[in-house]
């Protein structure tokens, strides 16, 4: 299984933003109380979220970054304590460029974080003041250098394209700078649209200027092709890694596995059952001050909708899925689970068969949406 947690403060909100993330209160001490309530969550777990052996951690947000090494060596302590936290486990932290130096690198190495996830989102100082993005090109190559001094050996670069005002070749561009840092692991994400973010308002106006979608579709074929000559092989549709560099921890969730998410917002799924938190940090902190439950949902996936998400999500995967792995997990054929939907992607072009495995063409990947529309209906 693996842990999540939600570090939900940030400096500041890009435009394009639609996570659980806020702005980090002035008050003294809010990122240490927020670190204790999590780890007092983690204390307080009940004994049957505790079956599974961790075998990866990742620290998500808002800016994990803006927390200290001392704050983020809590939390991983209170995970040991409770949990049987494998060794090897693979700990990420996301962090952005601007808020790291070589001592909190050095901290975070010691408290046992082994690969930082680091979201460059750009290399272009234009593009990046468009995004709302407060760092600069080279405090990410300098974020890379120092964790490199610092003695990481698995480093993560996120890039967004599909951006306004950007051509195909600009996003090559910043997949390309990106490369040339030796990195492990690239994500290349097509810029999504959020109702509520400043883009979102913008593009409901008529005011954001998009590339059209054959443009955005050139950019990640041009991301593709030059993450293949660096070495790094695309595994899912936006995740680009050197051999035995994938991330394991999104594995997980691509793969439908067991998660305990941690903080404000957090998701799990464990053993088929899906909860949630609460989202406001200062509800969160309430709920979590006398070791109480921060739980505020939970669901069960129909069987119908289970298989439709597993069909989605083994679909975002390069390898595709075997229809004979989908016979023997839902005792039917995908034809009679789905009538006549792989006969009409096939047609399209979405979707391709290849000795008996299904998976989107490479005009399906990048409209996977499309693809996947029949599957979750």
């Amino acid at each position: 299984m693996g842990a999540y947690v939600h570090l939900p403060y940030c400096p500041y909100k890009c435009h394009y933003c639609d996570f659980n993330a806020y702005r980090l209160p002035r008050a003294e001490g809010a990122r240490a109380e927020m670190a204790r309530a999590i780890a007092r969550e983690i204390e307080a777990a009940p004994g049957k979220d505790r079956q599974g052996r961790i075998a990866s951690i990742f620290f998500g947000g808002g800016t994990p970054s803006l927390f200290s090494p001392q704050e983020i060596a809590r939390i991983l302590a209170a995970l040991r304590e409770r949990y049987e936290v494998a060794r090897g486990a693979e700990v990420t932290l996301e962090c952005n460029p601007g808020t790291l130096d070589p001592a909190s690198l050095q901290g975070l190495r010691a408290a046992g974080v082994n690969r930082l996830s680091i979201g460059a989102q750009s290399f272009s100082q234009e593009t990046l003041r468009r995004l709302g993005r407060l760092h600069t090109p080279e405090e990410t190559r300098q974020a890379v250098r120092m964790a490199r001094a610092a003695g990481f050996a698995n480093l993560s670069l996120d890039v967004i394209y599909g951006l306004p005002g950007e051509t195909p070749e600009d996003a090559l561009k910043s997949a390309q700078e990106a490369l040339a840092l030796g990195i492990e692991h690239l994500s290349a994400y097509a810029l999504e649209l959020e109702e509520k973010t400043l883009f979102g308002a913008l593009a409901a106006r008529g005011e954001l200027p998009l590339p059209p979608e054959e443009e955005v579709v050139r950019a990640g074929d041009l991301i593709e092709g030059a993450c293949a000559q660096a070495g790094l092989t695309r595994y899912e549709v936006s995740n680009f890694a050197r051999p035995g560099r994938q991330s394991r921890h999104n594995m997980l969730y691509w793969l439908q596995g067991s998660y305990r998410g941690f903080g404000p917002g957090a998701h799990s799924h464990l053993f088929g059952r899906r909860f949630w938190n609460v989202s406001a940090p200062g509800e969160y902190l309430r709920r979590t001050a006398g070791g109480g439950e921060a739980v505020e949902g939970e669901e069960t996936l129909s069987p119908q909708a289970r298989m439709g998400e597993w069909v989605y999500l083994r679909l975002r995967l390069a390898e595709g899925f075997s229809l004979a792995a989908f016979a023997r997990r839902f005792g039917r054929p995908l034809d009679a689970a789905y009538p006549g939907v792989r006969e009409a992607l096939l047609r399209d072009g979405l979707l391709a068969r290849e000795r008996g495995w299904v998976r989107p063409t490479p005009r399906g990947r990048w409209l996977l949406h499309r693809v996947a529309a029949p599957f979750l209906a």
